[in-house]
């Protein structure tokens, strides 16, 4: 599995994961309303493939994203 595919794979688990703990569910809110906001996204896409547009699509845009995931101790690594 490529970064293309892993990084956003991590994502996806995490908010799997984390959302419903006390405090990350915000976290996701507000770098999700950040990143995605801008995009044109079709309703109907799974979280994971909207990752995986971004990070194909915009990957600098993406890269902050990631760096912010791991600045909240979401994302590990």
């Amino acid at each position: 599995m490529n970064d293309t595919q892993n990084i956003p794979l991590k994502i996806y688990q995490a908010f799997e994961d984390l959302y419903f703990e006390k405090g990350k569910g915000k976290i996701f809110d507000d770098i999700f309303t950040k990143y995605f906001a801008p995009l044109d996204i079709d309703r109907h896409m799974d979280l994971y493939d909207v990752l995986v547009l971004i990070c194909e699509k915009h990957p600098e845009q993406f890269d902050e994203m990631v760096k912010e995931f791991r600045v909240n101790s979401i994302i590990i690594e």
